[in-house]
């Protein structure tokens, strides 16, 4: 018998060694190298190096643009997140209804989540465009404006340029996630309300509101991971510019090791970076644990 579970070990070790063996070749090899570089004064373009210890770390927290693209992506993430959710929520209660074509709108609602970086930028920069855009057209029509103006190339709203795509890329995950939640509500909830008397904005405050708040949560940290990550559009839209006034923690990352060719210092940075990204994912685990106990 004994001999038997053992020779049933053996081969689940085997079957899942492939797995493990990409797990470390692709995640914790990496990650340990990146620290060991972190302490050292390794440039990109030159093989020698050596160790210097904390220095990288002490000259990261004297670093201006680190708090500043810190700060950035905090606020990135923090707008971000919120237009995400108010824009997902309210596609969400619109199309939580069994109506005509209404998968035809879940499909097209959806579409900004498959479409690559590439095509969302070309498509904004389009829009944003002071000579040829189609903003600065209907502005200028409506006579909201006097002369044209690109959105991107002001200090004051690039930052704002830059968050419309990004919310609008992320928002059809928060809309179907929530939709999902929507469709999981029992139904007699809202008709002993409405027989007890309780207004649509009661209903939806108590039952809808209510009963999405895990899920909101949830979704909600999610999206703090993903767009805090944030690297395509910023670089793509405005490479940080102007004046660094949309320079996020990811970008400056990327500028440090391989423009500046200074791979130590870009390491030590995605140290930290990688440190709020474990504080967000305890954060989400956590959430999710006490929902699953909540449920059963």
């Amino acid at each position: 018998m004994k001999s038997a579970r053992s020779q049933q070990s053996k081969t689940g070790l085997l079957f899942i060694a492939p797995l493990v063996l990409c797990i470390i070749g692709v995640l914790i090899y990496p990650l340990c190298n990146s620290i060991v570089l972190s302490f050292t004064n390794k440039m990109f373009t030159y093989v020698k190096y050596d160790f210097i210890g904390w220095d990288n770390y002490i000259k990261l927290f004297q670093d201006d643009l680190f708090w500043l693209a810190l700060f950035h992506s905090f606020k990135f993430t923090v707008f971000g997140v919120l237009g995400a959710l108010a824009l997902g929520l309210l596609l969400a209660l619109l199309l939580n209804k069994n109506t005509k074509y209404i998968a035809f709108f879940r499909g097209l609602l959806f579409l900004p989540w498959t479409l690559p970086s590439i095509v969302v930028v070309l498509t904004f920069r389009w829009l944003y465009n002071d000579f040829y855009g189609y903003i600065n057209y209907i502005l200028l029509k409506s006579h909201i404006i006097d002369v044209p103006f690109n959105i991107l190339s002001s200090s004051k709203t690039a930052w704002i340029g830059v968050l419309i795509p990004l919310i609008w890329c992320y928002y059809p995950f928060v809309m179907v996630f929530l939709l999902a939640a929507l469709q999981s509500i029992d139904k007699s909830l809202y008709q002993v309300a409405e027989l007890d008397g309780a207004t649509k904005w009661d209903m939806f405050w108590h039952i809808t509101l209510s009963s999405l708040k895990p899920s909101i949560i949830v979704v909600a940290i999610l999206e703090a991971i993903w767009m805090f990550c944030s690297f395509d559009l910023v670089f793509l839209l405005t490479n940080g510019g102007p004046a660094n006034e949309t320079l996020t923690l990811s970008l400056y990352i990327y500028k440090m090791a391989f423009p500046a060719k200074n791979m130590a210092y870009g390491t030590a940075l995605s140290v930290i970076m990688f440190i709020f990204l474990i504080i967000f994912t305890i954060f989400y685990f956590r959430l999710v644990g006490r929902k699953q106990n909540s449920e059963t």
